[in-house]
């Protein structure tokens, strides 16, 4: 069994990681609403929050035996979006007594594949929570198997969440998924696509794990032409790794962080503090920007966790669905 993500093999364009850097110098003063009223009045609201929550699931949250071990089934599972057939893999809890999981749908990073999220989908699945990880269209680097169909040239953060959109809708409809706890989860750029379908879709994404998401993508990547017009049909990531020029061409005008005040669920953020893509102190205070949102930074990880890294990230990410099921 493999329990560790691999990391991502994709060098950022010149200048990225200065901008995601720059972010991070970047502050937003927000006012919280919550913190004008008192104490009463926030402490019925989060009660009332609360009963909601739990009148929709029939059971009070954080009431899954995590003492529980549980064997797990492979699935393949294939969907489709605009045309292309889009591979992965679910990783299924067996048991006597339960048909339905919570789920936790993983979105992979820049260059990478369904593998990143498998040590996740694993150790979820270990402990009672169905997941799925698959292959972006177009979204692998060369020497990176992609079972899905779909031209890197034609990828974007657009088109992953339509990706992703695509697979939520039809993961709704598996006879395994317990569909009041669908979570969404992803890395780097996969990040960023996962918060931009959770920030769609409040009413069936019930909370995410991001993983050093690149929040600030569209910032740094447009940062680097005056114009959508300005954009080449070819981008170069790496020696071997070239990328349509609606990768870039997309991002404009997209601002994600603006939009994490209006997610109303809880989230997780857990960060590397020695990431060189993506600024540890940029996504600390973004991450402020969610109502509910835990920040956990990993002391001397990066971009990618591998060994205690990869367990601490996990244990996190368990921690989380065991207090939001």
């Amino acid at each position: 069994m493999k329990r560790i993500m691999k990391k991502l093999g994709v060098i950022l364009m010149v200048g990225l990681m200065a901008v995601l850097a720059a972010c991070s110098g970047q502050k937003t003063e927000s006012t919280s609403a919550q913190s004008k009223a008192t104490a009463d009045e926030a402490t019925v609201a989060a009660a009332a929050s609360t009963d909601a929550t739990e009148a929709v699931s029939g059971q009070a949250l954080g009431q899954r035996d995590r003492n529980a071990e549980y064997e797990v089934e492979t699935r393949e599972i294939w969907c489709e979006n605009n045309g292309n057939r889009i591979y992965g893999k679910a990783y299924i809890p067996i048991s006597d007594k339960e048909t339905k999981f919570p789920l936790v749908i993983h979105a992979h990073g820049m260059g990478s594949n369904h593998e990143a999220g498998e040590g996740y989908g694993e150790r979820y699945a270990e402990k009672g929570f169905a997941a799925y990880s698959f292959d972006f269209p177009g979204g692998s680097r060369p020497t990176t198997e992609n079972k899905s169909d779909g031209d890197p040239m034609k990828n974007s953060a657009v088109t992953e969440a339509s990706d992703l959109q695509a697979i939520l809708n039809t993961a709704l409809t598996w006879d395994f998924v317990d569909t009041n706890f669908v979570f969404v989860e992803g890395g780097s750029m996969g990040g960023l696509v996962a918060t931009m379908v959770g920030l769609d879709n409040t009413d069936t994404v019930k909370g995410m794990i991001l993983h050093y998401p690149a929040l600030y993508m569209p910032q740094a990547v447009t940062a680097r032409y005056n114009s959508p017009d300005d954009v080449p049909d070819k981008l170069s990531f790496g020696d071997d790794y070239e990328l349509g020029g609606a990768f870039a061409r997309d991002l404009f005008g997209l601002d994600v962080v603006s939009r994490l005040s209006s997610y109303p669920h809880n989230v997780t953020i857990i960060q590397g503090s020695d990431d060189q893509l993506v600024a540890a102190k940029s996504i600390e205070e973004a991450s402020a920007l969610f109502p509910h949102a835990e920040f956990h930074l990993i002391e001397g990880a990066g971009h990618g966790f591998g060994g205690d890294d990869f367990d601490t990230a996990v244990n996190y990410g368990l921690d989380y669905l065991f207090a939001n099921t």
